[in-house]
């Protein structure tokens, strides 16, 4: 079982990557909106959000199309991992916005 200490400590690296996945997404020309979130994932409005998904799926990265949920047209769900399964997500949505 973790301890406390242990358990912070993945929280707080939890929150901070949270926070720069965020603010990273934000600067995608395609992303009309990253909503604030105090969960494990960070919704996010895009254009295109079908593209988005097949793209990534290609990539074998995994995200949940949201498009379709009542109140969550556009969106897309994208889990807060590692520093290196967000880099890998943040190279992906790179290539994708270069091929646009």
């Amino acid at each position: 079982m973790a301890s406390e200490k242990q358990v912070n400590y993945s929280i707080e690296k939890l929150v901070s990557e949270r926070g720069l996945l965020a603010d990273e997404l934000k600067k995608f020309s395609f992303v009309q909106k990253v909503y604030p979130s105090d969960a494990n994932f960070i919704l996010v409005k895009t254009d295109g959000p079908k593209e988005i998904y097949n793209f990534l799926v290609e990539k074998k990265i995994i995200i949940r199309d949201r498009s379709t949920v009542s109140l969550c047209e556009g969106c897309l769900r994208m889990t807060v991992g590692s520093p290196a399964e967000n880099s890998l997500l943040l190279e992906a949505l790179r290539m994708y916005a270069s091929n646009k």
